[in-house]
């Protein structure tokens, strides 16, 4: 799922995402002067709309650009009514009360909401268009996956990333793959190489992103330096942690395993991650992932 991708559907479709404001399209990527607005609208009013989108979580820089980018705006149209709209997965609440305090109004589109409205309208993303290398990368990976599911004696863990911390949702949407380790802090003396791991987000939408390979026991290392711009904390980006190298088998970003559906299921409500959800790493049973492997399937 593309930055694109959002933009694309509010676009054709913004009765689904702002039911009540009457929108009107006037374009994409229109270039207002010394920059370029990701969608404008009229509304009822004669109002211009115009909608930035940020994909996965806001950081603390989007809201400074948003902030200039508001600044050229009214500069530019002095004697023109503009509303400026951020749209974003994700918007921690001291940034949405720092941005509404100076009229830029803000509005989650959970990634939930943009898969039922793509599903409704039969809308493909865009990184799933089946492009020969991605096909046969993708088989690649479902004979490897299809290797490991079946394979016996492998310990199976979530891996839970905060996206305040690593934004794991546009990590995973990197097509350089830059997600190929992660911190252990719990059970570094159980995982070995040649576990499952099951890639969990926290937060509002939490759940299973994706599945990986763990490919080598628990060392002290840094981090890549592929996934050094999805860091959001500081500290954890500079020193060398105790982690585990992956390899992800299979992306789950566009359509995750969600925790409201998985705790609706009798079996999993015993989840250890549902029981005490701090840490990053928490142990899964057979059964919990014999069920999970339907789920995957």
């Amino acid at each position: 799922m593309l930055e694109k991708d959002i933009e694309n559907l509010i676009a054709k479709y913004p009765l689904e995402f702002f039911p009540k404001e009457h929108l009107i399209l006037k374009g994409q990527q229109v270039n207002i002067g010394r920059c370029y607005a990701d969608i404008i609208f009229t509304d009822k009013f004669d109002r211009l709309i115009i909608l930035e989108i940020k994909r996965g979580i806001l950081t603390r820089e989007a809201s400074g650009q948003i902030m200039e980018y508001y600044g050229l705006l009214k500069e530019q149209y002095p004697n023109k009514a503009i509303e400026l709209i951020l749209c974003a997965n994700t918007i921690p609440l001291e940034r949405r009360r720092f941005l509404e305090n100076v009229g830029i109004e803000c509005k989650e589109l959970g990634i939930s909401l943009i898969q039922e409205v793509a599903k409704k309208y039969n809308y493909k993303f865009l990184d799933e268009v089946n492009i020969t290398e991605k096909i046969t990368l993708r088989n690649i990976n479902k004979t490897k996956l299809d290797t490991v599911i079946k394979s016996q004696g492998n310990n199976i863990w979530i891996f839970q990333g905060n996206p305040e911390k690593f934004d794991v949702v546009n990590a995973l949407s990197d097509q350089n793959n830059p997600i190929d380790s992660w911190r252990v802090k719990q059970h570094k003396d159980e995982i070995k190489k040649g576990d499952i791991a099951l890639i969990w987000v926290s937060g509002k939408e939490a759940g299973i992103y994706a599945i990986a390979e763990v490919t080598s026991d628990p060392q002290f290392m840094a981090i890549p330096f592929e996934s050094e711009k999805y860091w959001l904390d500081q500290d954890l980006k500079e020193k060398s942690k105790l982690r585990a190298n992956l390899k992800i088998l299979k992306n789950l970003v566009n359509n995750p395993i969600l925790k409201e559906q998985l705790k609706k299921i009798h079996e999993l409500t015993g989840l250890s991650i549902f029981r005490f959800a701090q840490g990053t790493a928490f142990p899964v049973t057979n059964s919990e992932w014999e069920i999970i492997k339907k789920l995957i399937k």
